[in-house]
């Protein structure tokens, strides 16, 4: 369900960038200055790329540890924890 959100949310926001970048080549065609709207729209293509790698990161999946608590396990064990608690005072 998560996926499917972000995937909506990719969707949405390059259809927004899109129509974006036509309107701003539309006004710059008008203008004369098909140049910066041409950097404009590469500018708005890197944001979305930008933003849609972040949403991939933002759903990929870590793999659980073996077993819960096995770092927090072994400290207690070796009495690691307490050594560290005694070189900072």
């Amino acid at each position: 369900m998560r996926r499917m959100v972000w995937v909506a949310v990719g969707a949405v926001g390059g259809v927004v960038v899109y129509r974006r970048a036509q309107a701003l080549l539309a006004d710059a065609r008008e203008r004369g200055l098909v140049v910066s709207a041409q950097q404009a729209g590469v500018s708005a293509m890197s944001a979305l790329a930008t933003a849609r790698q972040l949403a991939a990161a933002a759903t990929e999946q870590r793999p659980a540890s073996r077993t819960p608590g096995s770092a927090a396990g072994k400290a207690l064990r070796t009495g690691s924890g307490d050594a560290t608690m005694q070189g900072d005072e």
